[in-house]
């Protein structure tokens, strides 16, 4: 199988806040807090500046009229054969349509965003046209100024090109090396365009709103989706213009639980501050359309298989009816994964049968034959499956929520999947008011290379949950200290209907403290599992804390209870859980073993613990 490069792709709306000098790079770098957002570039293609994919992002704010950045164009498109490049025009003279036009004319090859409200501008502040600048995974600009010594000034050009200083910080950045020079000084036309327009306040759908809704709802707002309208036009987007005020003004749009953290995820949704007033504004001045010119492409969904041709498709064997109405179904549906040995799985793309009530779904696997006998003794398709899967999982391939993306793994890593296993997909549907017919399925691709890292999880939680009648402000904590040193590259944090908050943090040996996950307002309804845009390596003796909350009260419009009842750890609706787990890579089989030790080792300590306060009371 043919697998997809990453795509070239191109700079969101991203960027927070300027902060300080990183302490890891030049003095003269800059970090920046970037903010989880995505942009549409001129052809169409939504992107993401924080992706798992790349190490170093290389931006270029170019200008249609300067000369000099003309010039820079072919050269441009060779350094974008091997490295990303992402072109940024910003001025308000300009629409859309002439820096399409601009792109097309001078043959640009790598991606281009209009940044049609000056937001890029102000929070990178270019002084010139061409500029250059390069940030790593973490949002640190660890090089700013021009691509290279070809013109000594705007009226000079050199005879000689001694310093590629452009390319040379790509690599180094690419290779987690420290840039010798962080900042030069860029040689062109002075960068001015936003200066004169500073009260330029008119918000049109065409020039400003289009652009967010496009790379940030559609991917759910579109034909066949779980969202329950379209917001691809004009006419989809100018009758709700209050209601997307609303929603996106308290963060309840676009859907995303963990709180900004230093530590980014993979595919994180939300809008800057300044994104949100956009859209207040243009609700308040009665949702103008604008110049057609000033539309955006609509992006481009793949109709097959994203990742390519898979290895293996497994279907659920039996389709369930999905009620008109009622409230949520979670049920599980349990599948053979035709395979007579042993395989490694590098990852899956899950395809909803349908779409517009399948929330969620989470793949668990099982070779002991568990789910099977729990479907058996159900008498419709699947079993009803609430919280866990109601078995002790051998595995998990991973989970699918509307919006997110399929991965693989690199090339040597895979998660173990034993021969004749099941999958178990354990699904979230919300009815819509009509009656549908799911029967979803999953491509799997197996990792073709040799194994070098294996891809598997551990847990943090507790099961002494023991929640009062009325009791507000529950807490329970749970504590892990890693053994050995470990690459976490994703967390799973879970509660049921009465949890509110999860509070997970890795303190290393050396007292500093990263954040791995916080959600101060869980929903049991929006439950994800979370991929770190970038792999953590925490060192053994780093101890892991989970701190959870949780509403047994009256006032809790979740509770399932009313009044509300005891609660205790659980299966069931009425249960309650407290638990995360952390997904982890290691390149020695050994290490899971020991981590499993350790758990046990540490698990039968808190028992004791617990029994110990028990018999002084």
């Amino acid at each position: 199988m043919k697998r997809p490069q990453p795509i070239v792709a191109i700079f969101g709306l991203l960027i927070a806040s300027a902060a300080c000098a990183s302490p890891t790079t030049s003095p003269t770098t800059q970090a920046i807090a970037l903010a989880p957002l995505h942009a549409v570039d001129l052809n169409g293609h939504v992107i993401d500046l924080q992706s798992a994919d790349r190490s170093a992002t290389g931006i270029v704010f170019l200008a249609t009229e300067c000369p000099i950045s003309r010039k820079y164009i072919p050269h441009l498109n060779e350094i974008a054969k091997t490295a990303t490049v992402i072109g940024i025009v910003s001025d308000p003279t300009l629409t859309r349509a002439n820096v399409k036009s601009f792109a097309d004319e001078y043959k640009v090859a790598f991606p281009v965003v209009f940044d049609s409200s000056g937001e890029l501008a102000r929070w990178l502040k270019p002084e010139r046209t061409p500029e250059a600048f390069v940030l790593d995974t973490k949002g640190n600009i660890d090089y700013r100024g021009r691509i290279d010594d070809a013109f000594v000034s705007v009226s000079q050009p050199n005879a000689h090109v001694k310093s590629n200083d452009f390319v040379d910080a790509l690599d180094a950045v690419a290779k987690g090396k420290p840039v010798s020079n962080a900042k030069t000084e860029a040689v062109g036309c002075v960068f001015e365009a936003w200066d004169h327009h500073a009260s330029n306040d008119k918000v049109t759908y065409t020039r400003d709103v289009a652009p967010i809704l496009l790379a940030n709802c559609v991917g759910c707002h579109r034909e066949g989706q779980v969202a329950p309208f379209t917001l691809t036009s004009y006419t989809d987007a100018s009758k709700r213009a209050k209601q997307i005020a609303e929603v996106t003004g308290s963060h309840y749009m676009p859907p995303w639980k963990p709180l900004p953290q230093a530590i980014h995820f993979a595919g994180e949704r939300g809008l800057t501050a300044d994104q949100i007033d956009t859209l207040q504004k243009w609700a308040d001045a009665g949702a103008p359309e604008g110049d057609p010119s000033e539309l955006p492409p609509t992006p481009k969904f793949a109709s097959g298989w994203t990742l390519g041709e898979p290895d293996m498709v497994v279907e659920m064997p039996e389709a369930y009816t999905v009620p008109a109405s009622g409230r949520d179904v979670y049920r599980a549906f349990v599948a053979k994964i035709d395979v007579p040995d042993n395989k490694m799985v590098a990852g899956f793309e899950f395809r909803p049968g349908a779409p517009t009530v399948v929330h969620h779904c989470i793949l668990y696997l099982d070779n002991t034959g568990a789910a099977r006998k729990k479907d058996e003794a159900d008498p419709e398709p699947g079993y009803k499956s609430f919280g866990g899967p109601g078995f002790l999982p051998t595995g998990s391939l991973g989970g699918w929520a509307p919006g997110a993306m399929p991965y693989l793994l690199p090339d040597g890593a895979g998660r173990f999947v034993a021969k004749e296993s099941d999958v178990v997909f354990q699904i979230h549907y919300h009815p819509d008011g009509k009656e549908h017919v799911d029967k979803s399925s999953l491509a799997i691709y197996f990792q073709k290379k040799p194994i070098t890292h294996i891809v598997a999880s551990f847990m943090v939680g507790t099961r002494d949950i023991n929640i009062d009648p009325g009791d507000a402000h529950y807490q329970r904590t749970a504590t892990f200290t890693l053994p050995i040193d470990t690459t976490v590259i994703g967390v799973v944090p879970h509660m049921h209907l009465i949890g509110k908050q999860m509070s997970v943090t890795a303190t290393k040996p050396d007292k500093s403290v990263a954040q791995l996950i916080n959600i101060d307002d869980w929903d049991f309804r929006w439950q994800d599992q979370y991929r770190y845009a970038q792999p953590i390596k925490l060192p053994a003796g780093t101890r892991i804390d989970l701190t959870a909350l949780y509403d047994n009260s009256a006032a809790n419009a979740d509770n399932p209870n009313d009044p509300p009842k005891r609660v205790k750890h659980g299966e069931q609706t009425t249960d309650e859980m407290c638990l995360c787990f952390i997904t982890y890579m290691t390149s020695n089989p050994k290490d899971i073993q020991t981590i499993r030790q350790a758990m046990v080792e540490q698990k039968m300590r808190a028992r004791g613990g617990i029994l110990k306060r028990l018999l002084n009371r």
